[in-house]
């Protein structure tokens, strides 16, 4: 069931990718944002159909919610992700080291905070989990290496192979196929041969994948790199549910949907400190800043640093996942 959840997050993925090509082959930029609203009516009116609402284990009540733990983490993260930007931009500048240590201030004051609370969003009993903490940092790292990897690769076909929107594209589904096919299978194998030694498999050939896309030259063909986006696909895909089965194994049951929201949340933290360090990657050595702008391009060199760096952060997620699962 998890294999299927996870294919079809990445099936979104893979026809997001060439149509997207396609809508800016043939109509304007402008076009891609009234896919989404468009969609998002078809799914409401079609799951409104089919969706049936489940009894809650616990009743309703407002004192259940935690709004300083939410705001204090939302604002948290949010001044960590502009920090490191920042970071990224100018370097550690005085104003770049307040913004960490006020970020860390509101990691503690979160800390604090959640403590007192009766339903809280970092809940104790969660964390105190090994398969939970190792799922969750697990999630993370996937996310970064493989989704900060993901958002320059449009950049780097068009940059270093000249390749027209419409292939660049085709290029992406590569990935984003290969991740949903796997997904499939890595929920299968999970279930006849254990969660930690398929969630290991992909996060083998997720490093593999990046490693040989780090190894790339502006003389590798087409259906070479198609196959080291395929392999950093596949990699995805027999990560991603026996380690959500893992996060979801770690949690009491009537922690179950939190649980899944923390997983949803690192999901995007983790994409988001990618894109951040993979772009700063990109510009070690320059001169300036990294910078996406139009009409800035980066040779061979700053590409091959970001995806090294990728390759880096899978194998240290790889090192951390060979630790063993017992709870703490």
């Amino acid at each position: 069931a998890l294999g299927m959840f996870s294919a079809g997050f990445a099936t979104g993925v893979t026809l997001g990718a060439p149509l997207g090509g396609l809508l800016l082959t043939f109509l304007s930029w402008r076009a891609l944002f009234f896919v989404n609203p468009l969609l998002g009516l078809v799914v409401l009116v079609l799951g409104s159909r089919s969706l049936r609402q489940f009894h809650a284990r616990q009743s309703w009540e407002w004192r259940t919610l935690d709004p300083w733990g939410a705001v204090i983490l939302t604002g948290t993260l949010a001044l960590f992700i502009l920090t490191l930007t920042g970071i990224r931009d100018h370097g550690f500048v005085v104003p770049n080291l307040l913004g960490l240590a006020l970020a860390g201030g509101g990691l503690l004051l979160l800390i604090l905070t959640e403590r007192r609370q009766s339903n809280p969003l970092l809940h104790q009993e969660l964390w105190r989990s090994r398969g939970f903490l190792l799922g969750s940092f697990g999630v993370l790292v996937a996310f970064a290496c493989v989704m900060g990897s993901f958002f320059l690769l449009p950049f780097f076909l068009v940059q270093i192979y000249d390749y027209p929107p419409a292939q660049v594209g085709l290029m992406l589904a590569v990935l984003s196929l290969s991740n949903a096919l796997l997904a499939f299978m890595g929920g299968y194998l999970a279930d006849r041969v254990g969660n930690v030694r398929i969630l290991r498999l992909g996060l083998t050939c997720i490093f593999a994948g990046l490693l040989s896309l780090g190894a790339a030259t502006p003389q590798t063909s087409t259906l070479s790199l198609a196959l080291r986006l395929a392999l950093t696909g596949m990699g995805l895909g027999l990560f991603s549910a026996p380690n959500l089965n893992e996060i979801l194994r770690g949690a009491p049951t009537e922690l179950m949907g939190l649980a899944a929201s923390t997983n949803a949340v690192l999901k995007n933290l983790g994409a988001l400190l990618g894109v951040i360090l993979l772009v700063a990657a990109l510009g070690w050595g320059q001169a300036g800043p990294a910078t996406l702008e139009a009409g800035v391009s980066y040779g061979m060199a700053g590409f091959r640093q970001a995806f090294w760096l990728a390759a880096g952060l899978a194998a240290l997620n790889f090192l951390v996942n060979l630790m063993p699962r017992e709870s703490m």
